[in-house]
């Protein structure tokens, strides 16, 4: 968990190596943002039924999907991710 003043825009923190947990999940829509650092391989993102899968090699953020979204990890995977709080930025603007 981070420090002080990181602690309240953040939910956690995580590193993921290894075989992926899975090969690709839906999230649904949230109000937070999500940052991932890709380490390895390509990862894939597909918004919305007609749209193609768009590989991201150095990383993303997703910032509150009004809409759900496919993510796909490739088999071997490495990467670290931050979630946000919800509504931190605009929490800690005020």
């Amino acid at each position: 968990m981070p420090r002080p003043p990181l602690d309240g825009l953040i939910d956690d923190l995580y590193y993921l190596e290894g075989t992926s947990p899975y090969a690709g999940l839906t999230l649904p829509p949230a109000p937070s943002a999500l940052l991932i650092v890709n380490l390895g391989a390509p990862f894939r993102i597909r918004v919305g039924t007609g749209a193609e899968t768009a590989d991201y090699t150095d990383g993303c953020v997703v910032t509150m999907p009004t809409r759900a979204w496919e993510f796909g990890y490739p088999r071997w995977t490495r990467s670290v991710g931050v979630h946000f709080k919800p509504w931190a930025k605009w929490a800690w603007s005020k």
